[in-house]
């Protein structure tokens, strides 16, 4: 018990000064694999050989990590162009490292003068590098932490920052169970734009993943945004206020996985918040939806996911992960 009193305690000590809002770097929150944005986009307690899951949640890492890479990319909304980078790497006596870097270029913009005049273009790009370490301190107990130098730039103006991830992770392998605790993006901009110092987008999450004895699936779902009760916008779909049911559900995403422990896997997810915003008044949208599958072939593996913002916005994933050791994905 101590042990996890101390993992607790750790993970409050390293948010209780986190910065709570949205106002910069939100790319931090977007998914960080094909696989993480077909399970709804928040998942962040899923525990096999996907090195990706350890950029959310450090205390994901573990043995099967050893020497995996992936790299994932993405041509996302309003043309702007998405990707990430993630490896792992594991010693001896339970400790484990990852590597990771994740970019947003938002491609060109006309360039306007207060009267409206276009006069050029400009760019803008964010782009963040990191590390994350995590130490299996017991059978079921795994407790991690990362950190991300984050550039960030639009037109002639320059930012930069530190944040900060923290997470523990509960696995018991007996029924394939895993429960999972992080804290993401905690940290702070220590070069504005203009002088004005913003809120990096902090969020704590808590999430489960289950794989079924019987049934060929692993169920995940994911509370996110547990840092603020109301991340609901003022009114619904019907222009009426929004009720507490609703603001309740708006912090769960779900995923599921068909076929988890085959080489074809098919996955689907559900974002409330995402679909609750984006849907529209008398048409099927089916926003907040999003679907995928996974390709097992001896060292590699091919993730694709479909992400449906809005019925003229969609994003698509994919994803390439190796496995440098030489091993199987098995």
């Amino acid at each position: 018990m101590k042990k996890i009193y101390l993992s607790l305690l750790l993970f409050y000590v390293g948010t209780a000064q986190a910065q709570v809002g949205e106002n910069v770097y939100p790319f931090l929150n977007l998914p960080v694999s094909a696989r993480q944005a077909a399970l709804g986009g928040d998942a962040i307690s899923i525990m096999d050989k996907d090195v990706n899951f350890a950029a959310v949640n450090p205390a994901l890492l573990n043995p099967d990590m050893h020497q995996q890479v992936s790299v994932n990319a993405a041509s996302y909304l309003a043309g702007s162009t998405y990707g990430t980078l993630n490896y792992g790497h594991v010693f001896e006596n339970g400790h484990m490292i990852t590597a990771n870097a994740r970019y947003m270029d938002y491609g060109k913009m006309p360039r306007t003068d207060e009267a409206g005049f276009q006069n050029g273009e400009f760019g803008a790009f964010d782009a963040a590098i990191g590390a994350g370490y995590a130490y299996h301190f017991e059978k079921e107990w795994t407790i991690g932490a990362g950190v991300q130098v984050i550039n960030s730039k639009i037109d002639n103006y320059t930012s930069m920052a530190v944040a900060g991830t923290i997470g523990v992770t509960y696995h018991l392998d007996k029924t394939n169970e895993t429960l999972a605790l992080a804290a993401r993006n905690f940290g702070y901009q220590f070069k504005t734009f203009d002088g004005t110092r913003e809120n990096l987008p902090f969020r704590i999450d808590l999430g489960y993943t289950k794989i079924l004895k019987k049934f060929p699936a692993a169920l995940t779902i994911t509370a996110h945004d547990l840092q603020q009760f109301n991340i609901s916008s003022e009114l619904d779909l019907n222009g009426q206020e929004v009720g507490f049911t609703r603001k309740i559900m708006d912090h769960f995403s779900f995923g599921a996985e068909l076929f988890p422990e085959s080489s074809f896997r098919i996955r689907l997810g559900y974002n409330v918040k995402r679909g609750s915003e984006l849907a529209v008044l008398d048409q099927r949208s089916f926003a907040g939806l999003s679907a995928g599958f996974g390709i097992r072939f001896n060292a590699f593996v091919i993730d694709y996911s479909h992400i449906r913002y809005h019925s003229a916005s969609n994003v698509n994933m994919l994803g390439i992960s190796i496995d440098l050791s030489g091993n199987r994905f098995d």
